[in-house]
């Protein structure tokens, strides 16, 4: 299993450099209605909009988490009760 988590890992590296190599590019990137603009390389652009695009979703998912209760399987287990005495 660890094996095959490196090999995908590794090509997913490979690919991620071929697409920078290739993608080397500057384009201007502003925001319209500002009046800076900043140049930098299109991969650079690419990976971080998908990484930005990463954090806002975890962090939105977090957030939809925190109002809900865990469910019963993950509360701990109520001790049992001790057993009635006999009386004779």
């Amino acid at each position: 299993m660890r094996f095959l988590r490196v090999i995908l890992g590794a090509l997913l590296l490979l690919i991620l450099v071929i697409f920078a190599v290739a993608n080397r590019q500057s384009v201007a990137v502003s925001l319209d209605p500002l009046p800076f603009a900043i140049e930098l390389p299109l991969y650079l652009l690419v990976f971080a909009t998908f990484i930005t695009g990463l954090l806002l979703g975890a962090f939105a998912q977090w957030l939809g988490r925190l109002g809900r209760k865990p469910p019963a399987a993950a509360l701990p287990a109520k001790p049992p009760e001790p057993p009635l005495p006999l009386v004779s």
